[in-house]
Formats: structure tokens, C-alpha cells, sequence
């Protein structure tokens, strides 16, 4: 059985997912009227940018998965705010992410809760999180980036922009 998405109103008393929840119908209900509306296949509806703002990081191990999730539906992501640190840099690895020029960025050695890892678990999680950006980037992440494990190299937006990664547009 196919599943469509009917596109009504907005539930904005719910959250997004209660919301997807209760809209989606079989395309069998339609067929015998039992739907009101316009249905449209569930492929053709994009989700709005997923907007970051003021994320100071997290797990890198949870913040992979999440990427992995974004990159596989194809939702924008836009990094606004005053910061974006540690494993929040990693959405810097999506083709449909943009940086606010004003945003400064965080980087820094990765570590378990504060403490030093091992050589070989560092040079793991440091490839790791190489690999989630940009080649200019990832280039000085491993000569230089991850060296400082306790505080942050701080780069703005703008930088970045100058790296190749795509500027946001200032309206939002």
C-alpha cells in the first residue's frame, strides 16, 4: 500500500511529528472519498530548514547519527545564532547547510567528557570529525583544529564562507 500525505491546515496545537502522525491517510481512503483535500505523494513535501541556533555541542557519536539522518532526507539546515560548538560543527558536512557570516564556530580536539583519550581514540574521533567537514576545513581541522582539546579555535561564518561553504540569506 502506498502512503500519501494530505496537506491541510496546520496543526499548530501538536508537535511535528503528532502532526505527520495524523495527516497521513492510505491513498485507498482517498480513492473511496473518504478524504477530503489535496493529496500529494509524502516525497513531494519538503520539511522547513531545520534552524540551529546557539548549540554548544554535544556527543559526537549521537551528532554523527544525526547528520546521517539529515543528509539521507535532504533537509536544509541553516546555523544561525551567536555560536555553533564542538559536535554542532558538524552539520558543516551537509551540501544543504548554511552559515550565518556573523555565527562563530568552535573547534576543538575531541575528548571523553573532558578527558584526554588515548593517542589511538584521538586520532579516531579526529577523523571522524574530519569527515564531517569540508576539505579545506577537514585540512586544517587535522594540521591545526584539533590541537586545542580544553578550550576553542573560535572562527566566524564569514571565514567560512571564504572556505567555501554557503552563506545564509540575512532575511531569516
Amino acid at each position: 500500500m502506498t502512503l500519501f500525505f494530505l496537506r491541510r491546515a496546520p496543526l499548530a496545537c501538536v508537535g511535528p511529528l503528532v502532526a505527520a502522525m495524523l495527516t497521513f491517510v492510505p491513498i485507498a481512503a482517498a480513492a473511496r472519498g473518504g478524504v477530503q483535500g489535496r493529496v500529494t505523494p509524502i516525497s513531494a513535501v519538503a520539511e522547513p530548514a531545520l534552524i540551529v541556533r546557539n548549540d554548544r555541542g554535544g556527543l559526537v557519536s549521537s551528532r554523527v547519527k544525526e547528520v546521517a539522518a539529515l543528509r539521507a532526507s535532504g533537509r536544509a539546515v541553516e546555523i544561525r545564532g551567536q555560536v555553533c560548538l564542538s559536535s554542532c560543527t558538524l552539520y558543516l558536512a551537509l551540501p544543504q547547510t548554511c552559515v550565518d557570516t556573523r555565527t562563530i564556530f568552535g573547534f576543538h580536539g575531541p575528548s571523553h567528557y573532558g578527558q584526554k583519550l588515548s593517542a589511538r581514540d584521538f586520532e579516531y574521533w579526529s577523523q571522524v570529525i574530519a569527515e564531517h567537514y569540508p576539505a579545506p576545513l577537514a585540512k586544517w581541522y587535522l594540521h591545526k583544529g584539533r590541537d586545542k582539546v580544553f578550550s576553542y579555535y573560535r572562527i566566524r561564518g564569514a571565514e567560512l564562507v571564504r572556505l567555501g561553504l554557503r552563506a545564509c540569506d540575512t532575511d531569516t
